[in-house]
């Protein structure tokens, strides 16, 4: 009677009226927790932008603190500053009196006055000191060279990740030369543009657009481009990614279209027929004159 083992247990389960057992109620710790908030506009700004936002800062520092010109820019920087200041004055340019040892393009200084000719224009219109005409330039360019920078940065974050993304951009940012010379128009920055298209296009499988880019910079704006856009196309040939013929196709008719465009423009500039990347390829390969100027 005392023997505790000799009870009977309990039922296992409440049952309810039915006799069948009752539902289990869940607490409100054990249920599903509400969905995130939704990112701010300004959360969503800086996770799409924020290493362009930083990489930008660092090139406009460097433009702000050494706004003055280096000898290697100052063909580009006078022809911007003849474009914006004396229009379709091609008597008044700077480079018909001063050619310097080779002829350069007029193609990159056109198209970076043009995107910078508004702000310019305000500067002029309130007599704003020069100086800032050549900060606005320099800005404009640096934007360019960056929008360039980010679709390559894009592509490889696509490809291998925003670890390799995030030190890709880290390694930009620490590093002094890229992003001070960004805002810096020398031909072979104008090139570099071009040059992140190309890797941009060949992380996208976009093979025969990598070529062309490639064309472009070397016909137009930087000649030695032609041991880049060989060794580039080497590599793509070999691993299939094109035919012989369809390569061939492409790089003929864009260097045709490229050297027309060139010697079109900067034969009207510089009052002669020229074609200034093959003259420059003349002087400094073949006739190995470069180091007449150091």
């Amino acid at each position: 009677k005392n023997n505790p083992k000799s009870r009977s247990p309990g039922p296992a389960k409440r049952l309810g009226s039915s006799g069948t057992p009752k539902a289990r109620t869940h607490s409100p710790a054990t249920e599903m927790a509400p969905p995130p908030p939704a990112p701010t506009p300004a959360a969503r700004l800086l996770r799409e932008y924020g290493w362009d936002l930083m990489l930008g800062s660092i090139a406009a520092f460097y433009a702000v603190m050494v706004p003055y010109t280096k000898v290697e820019e100052s063909f580009n920087v006078q022809a911007m500053h003849d474009i914006l200041y004396h229009n379709h004055h091609i008597e008044k340019y700077d480079h018909l009196e001063f050619p310097g040892v080779v002829p350069r393009t007029f193609i990159g200084a056109l198209v970076i006055a043009i995107l910078s000719s508004p702000a310019v224009l305000i500067i002029r219109v309130f007599h704003v000191p020069k100086i800032y005409s050549l900060l606005a330039v320099r800005l404009v360019l640096g934007c360019v060279i960056l929008t360039t920078l980010r679709l390559f940065r894009v592509e490889v974050k696509r490809k291998f990740g925003r670890h390799v993304e995030a030190f890709f951009v880290v390694l930009t940012a620490i590093q002094f030369h890229v992003l001070f010379y960004s805002t810096r128009p020398l031909p072979n920055i104008l090139a570099l543009a071009l040059v992140n298209l190309a890797y941009s296009f060949w992380f996208k499988g976009n093979y025969l657009r990598t070529l062309q880019a490639l064309i472009v910079a070397a016909v137009v704006f930087r000649c030695d481009m032609i041991l880049l856009l060989g060794t580039i196309g080497a590599a793509l040939l070999l691993s299939r990614s094109f035919s012989l013929m369809e390569a061939i196709k492409c790089c003929i008719s864009t260097a045709l279209l490229c050297i027309g465009f060139t010697v079109l423009v900067d034969s009207i500039m510089w009052q002669r027929i020229l074609w200034p990347e093959f003259e420059v390829f003349w002087f400094n390969s073949v006739l190995n004159r470069s180091s007449e100027w150091g």
